[in-house]
Formats: structure tokens, sequence, C-alpha cells
């Protein structure tokens, strides 16, 4: 009898699953004695349902729309489990059907918007059409032909407005970059620092706007070459130290130091060019004076400088996100449907259409083209590592057929071997009869012949038994002297083991000690150094850890690096005892939290 294959029944041969449905409908399962009763055709319409039932289960489709499919589930099963070609030719008619509704229903999600109603209202009239042509047994070519012209224009118009939005989006990332880029500069160096009241307006409009000209004309990796911004990168820094406020004092040989060489390096950046050159002019002469006017001690109203906000939906840079996790954005690419969920489990269906590596933007469309959303890609990666975003993995229907065939060839495989094991039974329970009568016959004329075998080996142990009895004497007494022997090695040898064990357990107890404190250290982390290299008990702190270089760097009290280690150089200094922690850093984990308590706000 032989098996039954799956590949051969997905490649046309329908007779196989018929044999395999008629052998499931007539074989008791191993462990039972009772014959299913189910006919093959009540098998078939099992199948159908779960391959239905499959094809539109989560995430297959959204929850709104699974009411639609379940209604005509009766109808469209029926229409399966008739013609056994259904799963066997792949331009089978309801087949095609189903693969030409399915993927374009898969990508919808309930969004208050005309188009997301209207597609909705055409895929509900289609399935309810597709009953009635069933049931009244027609063929639904024109209802499908309609829809699939739709379909069609839908798409195309989409296709149009995902390129208008991309093109738009493009532009508006660009300016949001530059403005973020020159935020945080300004920020960096200035923010809830000194700074004369007549400079506010000034860097708030003057300088933000000339640095943001150049931020968006300028490509990126070529910014920090352009003389104007690297000007600015050197006089930024000075600029926020220089003017006393309240608590925050300068000395006098920090403005006699810093001021001429600011004067210096304003009057260097007036040579080159500036979108506008009359506003630059009177920015530099204003800086100026202001910085003249410190060192010669008049006085000046003085302000701390806010903080400038940054672009509607942008974070700040100082949000850390490990690179593990920035890499998981790598795996989706243009084109890919992703989930996001909210706060209230709201599934929402989007595309990526925008993913440029220059600008730091993801952009996202429903199935009409329309802007669902945009994430920045560390937003986007912790969406991702929390589950709030999860790639839209459907199951097409070759690949379900193919899993609902498997597991049914493979209990008819079953069933067949489970007659094939009967028949060997029958067989076998012959075999064993003939054997019984042969072997009572083998037995009459062994036990003569074991009789006449005991008589002469008595003899012959009579006469061995002295010789044996001498040797066996011989024998005691050297395996008492070896064995004397052996148990003394065996103990010296087991003593030798239990102390390498000991030495062995407590060297890898400090390391792995060591191996944990190292790998708990957080930034802001607080040690105790006291070796060759540095004055005994050294308090430091952890300043930077270098994640690509495995490197940590260690700083004083004001900032000052005093020492760098190798991870390895820090988990054995470590062990030696030549490091010892004091105070660990900030829990990662709480800065993550907080910041996707954030980001479940902006899903929303």
């Amino acid at each position: 009898m032989p098996s039954f294959d799956v590949q051969a029944i997905l490649r046309g041969d329908g007779n196989q699953l018929g044999d395999a449905l008629a052998t499931l409908a007539n074989t008791p399962a191993a462990s039972d004695k009772t014959i299913d009763t189910r006919t093959p055709d009540e098998l078939r319409q099992e199948l159908a349902t779960r391959v239905y039932r499959q094809l539109i289960a989560r995430p297959q489709l959204d929850l709104q729309l699974l009411p639609l499919f379940a209604a005509v589930e009766t109808a469209l099963v029926a229409q399966i489990a008739q013609d056994d070609r259904f799963y066997s030719d792949i331009d089978h008619p309801l087949r095609r059907t189903l693969e030409s509704i399915l993927p374009a229903a898969s990508h919808w999600y309930a969004r208050d918007a005309k188009p997301s109603q209207q597609f909705y209202d055409r895929i509900s009239s289609l399935l309810n059409t597709l009953t009635a042509h069933w049931q009244n047994k027609t063929a639904p070519e024109s209802a499908l032909s309609e829809f699939s012209q739709w379909l069609a224009s839908e798409d195309k118009r989409a296709a149009l407005l995902e390129s208008r939005l991309c093109e738009t989006e493009l532009g508006n990332q660009k300016l949001t970059l530059a403005q973020t880029r020159v935020v945080t500069l300004l920020n960096n160096h200035l923010a809830q620092r000194p700074l004369p009241l007549d400079l506010h307006s000034a860097i708030t409009l003057s300088l933000k706007s000339e640095l943001q000209y150049w931020a968006f004309n300028t490509p990126a990796t070529a910014l920090n070459e352009l003389p104007l911004w690297v000007h600015w990168q050197r006089i930024l820094p000075s600029l926020g130290q220089l003017f006393s406020h309240g608590n925050i004092q300068v000395d006098d040989q920090q403005l006699y130091s810093q001021i001429p060489a600011l004067l210096t390096e304003l009057e260097r950046s007036l040579a080159h060019t500036t979108s506008n050159t009359q506003a630059y002019q009177q920015l530099v002469d204003q800086l100026s004076q202001c910085l003249m006017m410190a060192i010669q001690k008049q006085p000046q109203e003085i302000a701390l400088f806010p903080a400038l906000p940054l672009p509607d939906g942008q974070t700040t840079a100082n949000t850390k996100v490990p690179l593990a996790l920035l890499q998981a954005t790598e795996t989706v690419k243009l084109g890919d449907w992703i989930v996001m969920r909210g706060d209230d489990q709201e599934a929402i269906r989007c595309k990526l259409v925008l993913k440029d590596a220059n600008l730091d933007q993801l952009l996202f469309v429903d199935h009409t083209g329309r802007k669902v959303m945009s994430k920045t890609n560390k937003d986007f990666a912790l969406c991702l590592s929390t589950g709030l975003a999860q790639p839209l993995q459907l199951t097409p229907l070759g690949m379900i057929i193919e899993q609902q065939l498997t597991a049914l060839i493979t209990q008819a495989n079953q069933c067949v071997k489970v007659q094939l094991l009967k028949q060997k039974q029958k067989a076998e329970a012959l075999v064993r009869a003939f054997m019984a009568e042969q072997e009572a016959l083998k037995e009459a004329a062994e036990r003569e012949r074991q009789a006449e075998q005991a008589r002469l080996q008595a003899e012959l142990d009579a006469r061995q038994a002295a010789a044996h009895k001498a040797m066996a004497e011989a024998r005691l007494l050297a395996d008492e002297q070896q064995r004397r022997a052996a148990e003394q090695a065996a103990e010296q040898a087991r003593l030798t083991r239990e102390r390498e064990a000991a030495q062995a357990a407590e060297a890898l107890q400090r390391e792995q000690t060591a191996a944990t404190t190292a790998n708990e250290l957080q930034v802001g982390a607080w040690l105790e150094i006291n070796n060759a290299s540095t004055a005994p008990g050294l308090r430091a702190k952890l300043s930077v850890i270098i994640g690509a270089t495995g490197k940590y760097i260690f700083a004083d009290q004001v900032g000052r690096k005093v020492a760098e280690y190798s991870r390895e150089q820090l988990v054995q200094q470590l062990i030696s005892g030549e490091l010892k922690v004091l105070r660990n850093g900030d829990n990662f984990e709480e800065q993550l939290a907080k910041v996707i308590r954030g980001l479940r706000r902006d899903v929303n």
C-alpha cells in the first residue's frame, strides 16, 4: 500500500487527495479501536474550513473586516469542498478570486476617511454578490472584473499620492533636519547660559536664520567643512562662558584670554559668503560690542538664554538607543507593511514609503497612499523593540494549503501504517505457529543432548576443581595487594582533584563577579582606582562607554579624564581589586520606559 505525497497533490495529483480522505474515513487510529464514522465529504468540509479560517485569521485581516468574511464562510467553504482541484491548481477560479481579494483586504484598517469606508463598502458588496452567485451556481466573473478594475484604479491613485507625498515630505524633512541641527547646536552651548539681553533676539533671529540657511543648502557630509559653520562651532562654546549672572561668575583672566580670540574669529567670519550680508554684519557688530563691554567691565543687562524649542515631532538628540535596536530598523525595507498599535491596541496597517539615509525620518502611508505617520529612526526602533510596531507578515494561500495538506497527509500516512501493521501482525501469527511446532521438536532433541553433556561435564569439572582452587587462592592474594595499591592511588588523586577544583572554582567566581560588575556599570558610576598609574584611593566617574570599541573612560569630579580601560582591562582590574565600584550609574530600563510612554502618546 503506497504512502501519500503532499508535493504530488500540489502538482495536480487530485486522486491522491481523494484516496487519502477515503483512508482517513475508514481506518481507526493506532490508539483507538473504533473506526472514524466521518465520510470523505465531511472530511473535505473540515479541511476547507481550516484553510479558510487560517486565511482570514489575524493578522491577515483587520478585526472590522472579519465579520464580512465570516458571513460568507458557509458558502465559500462549500465551494472549496466540492472541487479538490482547488488545492492543486493555482489557476483554479475560486483560488484566483481569494488571491485577488485578500492581499488588498489585508492592508485595510478602519480609518475615519471616505476612501477607507469606500473600500469597506466595495468588499462587502463583492462578498455578497459572490455568495449569491455561488448559491445560484452562476459565474461571478463580471463582479470580479469590476472589482479588479476599481482596485487597479485605486492602486494607481494611491501610487500617485505616495509619489507626491514623498516629494513634499522630503522637502519638509530636509527643512526640519536643518532646523533641528541648528537648534541643537545653539542649545548645546548657549541654553541656560548668561548672555546680554541685546543678544537674545539677534541669536534667535539672525544667527539661527543664517545657520539654518547653510544647514538646509549644504549636504550633511560637507556641513562640518563649511568655513562659516566651522567658525561658529568655535565661537559658540566660548560665547556661553564669558558673561556673569547670579551664581555664574567669570574671572577676569578668562575674559582677557578668550574675548580677543573670539573677536578675531568673528572678524574672520565676515570674509565668507552669507545669505544676508547686512543682517550678518549687524549680528557680528552687536556681538563684538557686547564682548568689548564685558572686557571693559561696562554694565550690561544679562539674563539666561532660554533653550530654543525643537521643531514639531522632533525629540532631543540626547536620547540614547542601543545600536542593536537601531540596526533592527535596517530589516524594514521600502514597501514593507507594518502594524502599529497604540495604548488602545488599535491596529494601524501602514506601508513604509520613504526611508532616506540622509534624513532621520521614516514616512508611513495607508493603502490609499495617504500619510499615516512619520517616525525618526530612534522612535521606530523603540516601537519595534517594545512590540508597538510589528512587520505585517501575511501567509499566502498557497502556503496555507500546503500546511493544511501536510497535516492531513501525515495523518493519512499514519493510517496507512496502521493497515500495514495489521497485515503484518496476521502474517506474523502464522509464522509463530509454525515456529512453535518446530521449536517443540528441537527442544526434545536438545534435552537428550544436554543430559549426556552434563555427565561428561561433571567429570571434567571434578578434575579442574583442584587446579582452580589453588589458582583462585593465588589470584585472591594478588588481587588484594593490587586493590590496596589502587585505593591508595585513587585517594591521592581524589585529594589532588579536589584541591585543583577548589582553586579553579574560586578563580572562576572572581572572574564571573568582575564580568557581571562590568556589565552592570552605567554612565555615571563612581569607582575607586588603586594602581601604580594613579594616586592611591583616586575616585573617578565613568563618563563614557564606547560600545563599538569596548572603551570605558573615567573622569574626576571636574570632568578631567583620569583613566581609560578596555573591557578586558576593566574586568582584570576588578578581579585584582585595583578597581572598586562605589556607586553604579542610572538604570537604562527606567530611561527606556519614559521614552516608551512618550512614544505611545505620539501614536495616539
